[in-house]
C-alpha cells in the first residue's frame, strides 16, 4: 500500500458520474447492477439508578443497531430509499426505551465492513491486487496541525501519558500528495489517491501504517470515499455527505453483497434519490432538532 503522486488514475471515472444526490453522482453510471450499504448505528442502555457513584446516567450496556430495528420502533417502513432522517434525528442521540442510538456517520465506512467486503469486492475483479483508493482531500485529520486540542487534567503532578490523546499521524507521502499538482479533481471533490491490494482491506487497521490521519485515541477516520480496481469492474462509493455506501458493478458482485448479512443493504439504480427528498414512502419526521 502507497500514497500515489503524479496518477492519473481515476480521471475516467468523471464522464460517468451523472445526477447530483443520486447513485449514479456518486460510483457512476452504467454498472449492470448496484447495491447500497447502509452504515450501521450504535446503540447505549441507559441505567438511571443512581447506585452512589454520583453518575447518572449509567451505560449499562453498548451494541451495533440497524436501521431496520429503528424503523420498526418508530413505525416506519424500510425501502431502498429510505432515509434516516425519515425514521430518527440526524443530527441528536433517538430514545427508544432505555436506549439511546446514534445516527448513523456520513461519509465513513466502518473499517470492519471493509475488511469483510473487501474479498466479494476482490472475487468481482481479475486484477484484485491492483485497486486504487481515493480519500477526500478536505478531512481535517490531513492535516493536524490546522486545529488545536484543549486538554485538563485534574490531579496531583502532570498528566500521565494515557490521559494525552494520541494525534493524527500523516506520513510526509500524504502530506505531499496533498499538493495540487497529486490530487484526483472529480465534480465537486478533490482526493488523495492510494494504491494497494484489496487483501490489504481485509486488516481493519490498515490505515495506521499508511499514516492517512488516523489515531488510537480519535478512531480509524478518514475512510476511503472512492474504491476501484485497476480493471474498472466496479466502483464503491462513500459520499462524505452521505449515511450510506454504494457498490456499482457486476450482477454477481451485487448478489453476493446483498445475500451477505453483514451488511444492511439494499439493491437500488442508478437514478435513486439518495437527498433527504429521496424517501418517498416515509412522511417527513417532525423536527425536534
Amino acid at each position: 500500500m502507497r500514497v500515489l503522486l503524479g496518477s492519473h488514475e481515476g480521471e475516467w471515472l468523471e464522464r460517468r458520474l451523472h445526477g447530483w444526490g443520486a447513485v449514479g453522482g456518486v460510483v457512476g453510471t452504467g454498472w449492470d447492477a448496484y447495491a447500497r450499504i447502509l452504515h450501521p448505528l450504535e446503540g447505549r442502555l441507559l441505567d438511571w439508578t443512581d447506585r452512589g457513584e454520583g453518575v447518572v446516567p449509567r451505560v449499562a450496556d453498548e451494541r451495533a443497531w440497524t436501521w431496520t430495528q429503528v424503523a420498526a420502533a418508530v413505525g416506519a417502513t424500510m425501502h431502498p430509499e429510505v432515509q434516516y432522517g425519515s425514521l430518527a434525528s440526524r443530527e441528536h442521540e433517538t430514545s427508544i426505551g432505555a436506549w439511546e442510538v446514534r445516527p448513523p456517520q456520513d461519509g465513513w465506512l466502518e473499517p470492519a465492513l471493509l475488511a469483510r467486503l473487501a474479498p466479494l469486492l476482490a472475487a468481482g475483479t481479475s486484477t484484485p491486487d491492483d485497486a486504487v483508493l481515493a480519500v477526500w482531500e478536505g478531512w481535517g485529520n490531513l492535516r493536524p496541525d490546522s486545529g488545536m486540542v484543549v486538554i485538563a487534567w485534574e490531579g496531583d503532578g502532570e498528566a500521565p501519558p494515557a490521559a494525552v490523546p494520541e494525534p493524527p499521524a500523516v506520513s510526509p507521502e500524504v502530506t505531499r500528495a496533498l499538493t495540487d499538482p497529486h490530487l484526483l479533481r472529480l465534480p465537486g471533490r478533490t482526493y488523495l489517491r492510494i494504491t494497494c491490494a484489496l487483501s490489504e482491506l481485509e486488516d481493519p487497521d490498515w490505515g495506521f501504517e499508511l499514516g492517512i490521519g488516523w489515531s488510537r485515541t480519535w478512531g480509524r477516520d478518514p475512510s476511503p470515499q472512492l474504491i476501484w480496481p485497476r480493471d474498472r469492474a466496479w466502483v464503491l462509493g462513500t459520499e462524505i455527505d452521505l449515511d450510506s455506501t454504494l457498490v456499482g458493478g457486476s450482477r454477481a458482485l451485487i448478489d453476493a453483497i446483498l445475500a451477505d448479512d453483514a451488511f444492511e443493504a439494499f439493491e437500488v439504480t442508478a437514478d435513486s434519490d439518495l437527498t433527504y427528498r429521496g424517501d418517498a414512502v416515509n412522511p417527513p419526521r417532525a423536527s425536534s432538532d
